[in-house]
């Protein structure tokens, strides 16, 4: 499978899109292997919840068109330009990497949305990358009722900027198990999955942003209280310029 490139301005795009569900068009395109499973999204519908009378996922999950699907990404990409610039305006150096997760129903609505990746290191930037996928039209699934999508973007920092310096996570010494603690209780409190924070310190330890994501869709409801619970604390400092650090809660 391909991927498609294309300028964000101060960043850069590459985007490309896995039809999750639909498994024949995907085979020989190289890249990542598709299976034509829905992932955990919190519901109980059939397919999911693997009840008695063995249910039919294919009933459950269809197939998108992958060019439309495609066509709506460039159509949504200024949106999600504008995020990103926003975002750059409050942090200066930021950049990373986002890997998006999509259910899409019948009429083209997306019904769930998450990160299941990111580094881009900003909760506000991210959820307005969310509201973009969320807000946009997207193909209806064929022979079934929902359909998978799976995208992922790099944002390059501008050039005219000096990176933040990586940490790695023991360089916040004795706060490190704190923020650990922090995430596990914030993730425990939405019965979810692993989750990664990463976030900007600056010169005097103190956050300057934060993101968080999860491969378990529950994770997203966690997010506030990751932000707010690592922005009340404060770290070593990372030195004469801004650091940058991921954490991950089990």
């Amino acid at each position: 499978m391909k991927s498609n490139e294309r300028s964000l301005g101060i960043g850069s795009l590459r985007a490309h899109i896995a039809a999750l569900a639909a498994l024949a068009s995907l085979a020989g395109c190289g890249g990542e292997v598709a299976v034509n499973k829905p992932p955990d999204t919190g519901g109980t519908d059939a397919s999911a919840s693997g009840g008695s009378g063995g249910a039919d996922v294919q009933a459950e999950i269809g197939a998108l068109d992958q060019d439309k699907v495609q066509s709506t990404l460039q159509r949504t990409s200024d949106k999600l330009s504008a995020c990103f610039h926003n975002g750059v305006r409050r942090i200066p150096f930021m950049g990373g990497e986002i890997r998006f997760a999509l259910r899409i129903a019948q009429g083209g609505t997306a019904t769930v949305a998450y990160l299941k990746e990111s580094t881009l290191g900003d909760r506000d930037t991210e959820s307005c990358m969310l509201g973009a996928l969320r807000g946009a039209s997207w193909p209806s699934p064929v022979g079934g009722k929902e359909g998978l999508a799976e995208g992922g973007f790099s944002f390059d920092p501008s050039a005219d900027e000096r990176p933040p310096v990586s940490l790695d996570p023991g360089r916040l010494g004795k706060e490190l198990p704190k923020a650990q603690q922090a995430l596990a209780t914030c993730r425990a409190s939405q019965g979810a999955g692993p989750i990664k924070a990463t976030m900007y310190l600056d010169t005097d330890g103190k956050p300057l942003a934060v993101g968080v994501s999860s491969a378990d869709p529950k994770g997203d409801a966690a997010a506030t209280c990751v932000v707010d619970a690592l922005r009340g604390m404060s770290f070593p400092s990372p030195g004469s310029y801004a650091g940058k650090v991921s954490l991950v809660a089990e």
